[in-house]
């Protein structure tokens, strides 16, 4: 099945994902993104309250003790930020 969604992601979130996370970790995250694009809000996917980017809100989904921060536009998963679940809220 074609995807619906195509991604962008921010510098930092790039950044993270590519010098930060452990080689295992970070495949499990990039399949988690891609899992995104056939489905934007699965299932333990939140909205998160007072987030948005510009006009669309944003939402977290978890990946071990990892989380990716996003938020979907119409034909585009902006991935804004990746990061360990005690400091990506920060």
């Amino acid at each position: 099945m074609a995807s619906l969604y195509g991604f962008a992601y921010s510098e930092d979130a790039l950044k993270y994902l590519e010098t930060k996370v452990p080689g295992k970790i970070r495949g499990q995250i990039k399949r988690r993104i891609e899992s995104l694009a056939a489905n934007p809000a699965p299932s333990g996917s939140k909205k998160l309250n007072g987030v948005r980017d510009g006009q669309y809100p944003v939402y977290r989904v978890r990946q071990g003790d990892y989380r990716i921060l996003y938020s979907i536009r119409p034909i585009i998963i902006v991935i804004h930020d990746i990061g360990h679940r005690k400091d990506v809220y920060r």
